[in-house]
């Protein structure tokens, strides 16, 4: 076992023995005056489908510009037919944007709002979609306001 599956179990073993809870990430947008709330791989949406292959769409193009997933931001022990970047691209705030881009495919800006720290994965990608979509990302989360630039930087100057 590599230092990193190490580390992976030991954290997840840590939180198991402490019975702590985790804390349902949940993000909020709104697109043409309605409110919405996604969680971790929601299906729940009536458009789920569309918002499922739009974030598909949206992470293939990412990977083209350079998106590697970062697996060290999965936090628990994958299932069976799961991987790393399945687990990742889950994430409520994915989902929400992806949501954003169903709405109003030539969408120039896109506001969510999270009750967790954004993972540095998520941030990652964020900075190369609003590059490859030529749109302004404001990700409000528990510890900042991240303003994702066009140009595919982000106000935070990856300091989260």
């Amino acid at each position: 076992m590599g230092e990193h599956e190490l580390a992976k179990t030991f954290r997840y073993n840590q939180i198991k023995e402490l019975g702590a809870k985790v804390k349902l990430g949940l993000t909020w947008t709104e697109v043409k005056g309605q409110l919405v709330e996604f969680t971790a791989h929601d299906h729940s949406h009536p458009k789920s489908s569309k918002i499922f292959s739009e974030l598909e769409r949206l992470t293939s193009e990412a990977i083209v510009h350079g998106y590697e997933c970062d697996p060290s931001w999965v936090t628990r022990q994958l299932k069976e037919g799961e991987t790393n970047l399945s687990v990742l691209c889950g994430h409520s705030e994915r989902i929400a944007i992806a949501y954003n881009f169903v709405e109003e495919p030539d969408t120039k800006f896109i506001q969510v709002t999270k009750n967790l720290r954004v993972c540095g994965d998520c941030h990652q990608l964020t900075k190369i979609i609003a590059k490859i979509r030529q749109c302004h990302i404001i990700v409000n989360d528990a510890n900042r306001i991240h303003h994702f630039n066009p140009n595919g930087q982000c106000s935070c100057q990856d300091h989260f």
